[in-house]
């Protein structure tokens, strides 16, 4: 996808280094936005999928965190069940960091150019992993990633009696328990589907991701964060979603190909046809232990995006959710080059 493989070169020729949060360093431009255009024909398949051809990206991992994300789901066994790993990092690490474990924190890289994780992360990770599988009350624990995209997606704003300063819950003792709801949350994702199908020329069709109050109650805080979607065109559907951060080489490609396939699940049930997602990025960044990947994929030529249908047996949102995600989709003239793998700084 040429707007990908120029976004990486942007970066790389007018970006800046900068320290972040995870230690590794970045090269960051802010801002930036491109568009992809989906074509619908009558026999149901949508062209020009943005599925990049520079390298393999899964379709099916992409779907099933959709899915988990749409579901409400902030626990990581859902993902583990389907052999999708790319939320494990983030929960081992908190489990590592309240269990006493820092030491293997401290050797979690093989190399200091922080290529690959070491082989004794790499085997206590899949312990962990199945620890979450088979131990409810561990996965209970320590399966959970707070209040991130499942949360907000579909219960946003809400309250628990915990959540209320000391003051107030001394003034309601014994009226709530403490993971009672004291206040209840919005779902977001119906109100977007009876906005696009009853009010189209509606200009709020808005989920918002983001809310600074859950931003500490979560192991990482959304990054595709809002969405925006357009009705008012008979008979299509577009979507903006804005991305706070973006991790260029290994997220950005999961996030265009998973929030225009969410565009295309949001107009399949509400019988429009998916037409632009504008992808609009706040910190665009490459990691210092990516450039050399990130090279390599701008030196290869893209060749014709593939194509997807929706399974016609989805009606409604319920359908999507309640249907193995490798069911959901048909997949049609994907003809990527080889993975390029880097490593995730979490």
């Amino acid at each position: 996808m040429k707007q990908y493989l120029n976004l990486q070169k942007d970066i790389l020729a007018n970006g800046v280094e900068t320290g972040d949060r995870t230690g590794t360093g970045t090269i960051t431009m802010p801002g930036y936005q491109y568009t992809v255009k989906l074509n619908k024909t009558d026999d149901g398949i949508i062209h020009g999928f943005p599925l990049l051809t520079t390298k393999f990206v899964s379709l099916k991992s992409v779907v099933e965190e959709l899915q988990w994300k749409l579901r409400g789901d902030t626990n990581i066994r859902f993902l583990i069940q389907h052999d999708n790993h790319i939320w494990t990092e983030w929960p081992f690490k908190y489990y590592l960091e309240k269990t006493g474990q820092q030491s293997l924190i401290d050797n979690m890289w093989a190399d200091d150019e922080k290529n690959d994780y070491s082989d004794e992360w790499k085997v206590a990770k899949k312990e962990f992993e199945q620890k979450i599988l088979n131990d409810d009350e561990f996965n209970a624990v320590w399966g959970g990633l707070g209040r991130t995209y499942g949360h907000q997606f579909r219960n946003f704003g809400s309250t628990l009696f915990r959540d209320l300063d000391s003051d107030k819950q001394e003034e309601l003792k014994g009226k709530y328990k403490m993971d009672e709801a004291f206040i209840k949350g919005e779902d977001q994702l119906k109100n977007a589907i009876n906005l696009i199908k009853n009010n189209p020329e509606n200009r709020r069709i808005i989920i918002s991701l983001w809310n600074p109050k859950d931003a500490n109650k979560t192991l990482l805080p959304p990054c595709p964060c809002f969405y925006q979607f357009f009705a008012n065109q008979k008979g299509m559907l577009h979507l903006q979603m804005y991305q706070r951060s973006c991790d260029t080489l290994l997220g950005v490609p999961y996030n265009t190909a998973q929030d225009s396939f969410f565009l295309c699940l949001m107009a399949h049930i509400t019988k429009l046809s998916p037409s632009m997602f504008i992808h609009t990025f706040g910190d665009a960044h490459i990691y210092l232990n990516h450039i050399e990947q990130s090279k390599e994929q701008i030196a290869r030529i893209p060749t014709e995006l593939p194509s997807i249908r929706i399974n016609p047996e989805i009606k409604t949102i319920d359908d999507f959710l309640n249907m193995e995600p490798k069911d959901t989709f048909e997949l049609f003239n994907y003809n990527p080059q080889k993975r390029i793998k880097g490593a995730v700084s979490i």
